[in-house]
């Protein structure tokens, strides 16, 4: 590993390993991430917050009145409906699963490629997606490549 010291810029950074969501019920939370879609708790403090490991990323969901006053970290927080997106290979079978108790697909896509994903709701009517593997091609090492797969 370089050392930044000297004044260059470190290693590129390898990837995203927390997401937020900002909820009203951590017990509520629980049920639907761990209950319904199967995500392991790995830490609730019960009015305050509700943490979850997918694959080797963490999912962590923050009552927003105690993440813009943790008195440890910065606070942090939004507002409205937020959009997080988990990969399986099992499509089609996450969307039987769903949609066999009561939970409604909102919109479907064909992505470039032939790749699809589902979008549903959680709880607090936060975006959830779930998308075939490579949605996003094969990470290229250009991000100008990720231009062409959309066609929003």
């Amino acid at each position: 590993m370089k050392s930044a010291t000297n004044g260059s810029k470190p290693a590129s950074l390898s990837h995203i390993k927390e997401t937020c969501l900002y909820i009203q019920d951590t017990a509520r939370t629980r049920a639907f991430y761990e209950g319904l879609l199967g995500l392991v708790c790995v830490s609730e403090a019960p009015g305050r917050f509700v943490f979850f490991c997918a694959g080797q990323d963490m999912l962590l969901c923050f009552v927003p009145e105690f993440s813009a006053q943790n008195p440890i970290l910065p606070s942090h927080g939004a507002n409205g409906p937020q959009h997080i997106a988990f990969e399986s290979p099992d499509y089609e079978d996450w969307k039987a699963y769903l949609e066999n108790r009561g939970i409604l697909i909102e919109h479907e896509a064909e992505w470039k490629g032939g790749r699809r994903s589902f979008y549903f709701r959680d709880p607090d009517g936060h975006s959830i997606e779930i998308a075939e593997p490579g949605i996003w091609g094969e990470s290229p090492k250009n991000p100008s490549a990720y231009r062409n797969r959309l066609s929003l």
